[in-house]
């Protein structure tokens, strides 16, 4: 479990202009990162939540997608589903370095993760 996402992790954070995905214009519930054609590699996926135009946070959500070949992620999936919330972060759009702005944010929701699938809860 925890190895698969470490595994997504390094996916998420190697996507090539991961960063630029996450503007103002998502919709709620948008899938952001990875495409749909990568749920075969990357057991989770990032969507958006709400955005807050004052602030520039974008709230998104880290799910686990419907087959995450991985014994504690499916587990997971068994009790909450795949539209389950696994961590939550927030995306400052308005960030100098979007780069590493998305980077601490990926980092953010793996580590949230892996506690949540490990305590067997979702995030708030």
């Amino acid at each position: 479990m925890s190895k698969a996402l470490e595994t997504a992790r390094t996916q998420l954070k190697s996507i090539q202009n991961g960063a630029s995905k996450f503007t103002a214009s998502l919709i709620e519930g948008t899938r952001i990162v990875p495409s749909r054609n990568k749920d075969k590699n990357v057991p989770v996926r990032v969507d958006a939540g709400k955005y807050n135009a004052m602030t520039k946070l974008l709230n998104v959500v880290l799910q686990v997608n419907s087959k995450p070949q991985s014994p504690g992620l499916e587990a997971w999936v068994k009790k909450h589903s795949t539209h389950g919330k696994l961590a939550t972060a927030q995306f400052n759009t308005a960030a100098d370095d979007k780069n590493a702005e998305y980077h601490r944010v990926m980092d953010e929701l793996i580590t949230k993760g892996k506690e949540n699938v490990k305590d067997g809860k979702q995030a708030d």
